[in-house]
């Protein structure tokens, strides 16, 4: 598996959970990722893990011959890589790390794991081209893939949701999460999960924040995130701007250094997730499984996890005013909120763990040995 972020996000978590699931079904998973937090992890699990050169895609301005310049010298230290492991399958985490290896190992199937609802749709039917597999983490996924591909690809999608090791939930209880992170013990707390990057829509999150305050005085609000890459410190400083703006100082609490959303997500009352065009919503499984009732825009992958007001609240254009009535809803009705949330924990336990994605993983990967020859119509 080829990964070429450093830092640790949702796809990189997704690609360890993969790894350790298959290597327990008797797959021999080797990693190529940067180092950093994903590559530690993988090697504690006792994964085989190789390093690479990380890259981070931009998508303005000259950036762009920068990010091709590097795509161009990527396949080098791959290509070493790949002569000692000698792959039956490329697995690719991203479209930036399908590309640095396409048309170099013509031999070797390479599946494309598609994780973005936005991307350059000239490098997507390109890459479509080389790719044998391409994965969709999601049916919102799957949809978009549909709308840009050339009808002649479409044979080779397969939508491969993503999953989520459910025994690392249920673990810390309510009163250890507040503690642990200074919240109030008692207090109605809503909080975000997310990177800081403006399309999550820290902003709208605010907004709702004031908008529940004002009718429950008593609330506090927690963001949880960091800006991944370094790139959204002018984000940050307008988001501490509109915390001052709304009053919510003394209310909102950021958590800036986490990784692990289990140890927090006891402590939220309800779960606001209000990011248009979210591909999958990891953060919204991870809540589900947690017992935390969520809250989501009506929009890509969180329309296809949740059933409206039986699995959670879905919020039409993430609306401010909708999803701050929707979450003052479940606070004040505790028992319907136990109600959504149990009926979530059970729709992930059985859509969403993470055995059931390495099974599918495996019969994808005997299927594709057994059927493709690694050549494909371009």
């Amino acid at each position: 598996m080829l990964d070429l972020v450093s830092e640790w996000g949702g796809a990189q978590h997704s690609l360890y959970d993969a790894c350790v699931s298959l290597s327990r079904l008797g797959v021999e998973p080797v990693a190529a990722v940067p180092q950093g937090p994903l590559f530690d992890r993988l090697t504690t699990a006792g994964i085989t893990v190789f390093p690479v050169s990380p890259l981070r895609a931009h998508r303005r301005g000259f950036a762009l011959f920068t990010t091709a310049a590097k795509l161009l010298r990527a396949p080098a230290t791959v290509s070493q890589i790949l002569k000692v492991v000698k792959p039956d399958i490329i697995h690719c985490n991203s479209l930036q790390a399908f590309l640095a290896v396409r048309g170099h190992h013509a031999k070797t199937p390479l599946i494309w794991h598609v994780r973005d609802l936005k991307m350059p749709v000239a490098l997507a039917r390109d890459a479509a081209k080389k790719a044998a597999r391409l994965f969709a983490v999601s049916e919102a996924v799957d949809e978009y893939l549909v709308e840009i591909l050339p009808q002649k690809h479409l044979g080779r999608i397969r939508v491969v949701r993503n999953g989520i090791d459910l025994q690392r939930f249920g673990q810390t209880c309510r009163v250890e999460a507040r503690s642990r992170f200074g919240l109030p013990p008692d207090a109605p707390i809503v909080g975000m999960i997310a990177h800081l990057a403006p399309w999550k829509r820290h902003d709208a999150f605010i907004r709702t924040a004031a908008r529940i305050r004002a009718r429950q005085p008593d609330a506090h609000f927690v963001s949880v995130g960091r800006d991944l890459f370094g790139e959204n410190t002018r984000w940050r400083t307008q988001l501490n701007a509109e915390v001052e703006k709304e009053r919510l100082s003394e209310c909102f609490h950021w958590v800036t250094d986490l990784d692990q959303a289990e140890t927090i997500l006891p402590a939220f009352d309800v779960l606001v997730h209000p990011a248009l065009r979210e591909p999958f919503g990891r953060v919204i499984c991870e809540a589900m499984a947690s017992g935390v009732p969520v809250v989501a825009a009506e929009s890509g992958g969180p329309a296809t996890l949740i059933r409206q007001q039986v699995t959670g609240v879905l919020v039409r254009d993430g609306d401010e005013e909708g999803m701050a009535d929707a979450a003052l809803a479940l606070l004040a009705d505790r028992v319907r909120a136990s109600q959504i949330a149990d009926a979530a924990r059970a729709f992930v336990q059985e859509h969403h763990a993470i055995e059931q994605t390495a099974e599918q993983l495996l019969k994808e990967y005997h299927s594709l040995l057994a059927s493709e020859t690694g050549r494909y119509e371009t």
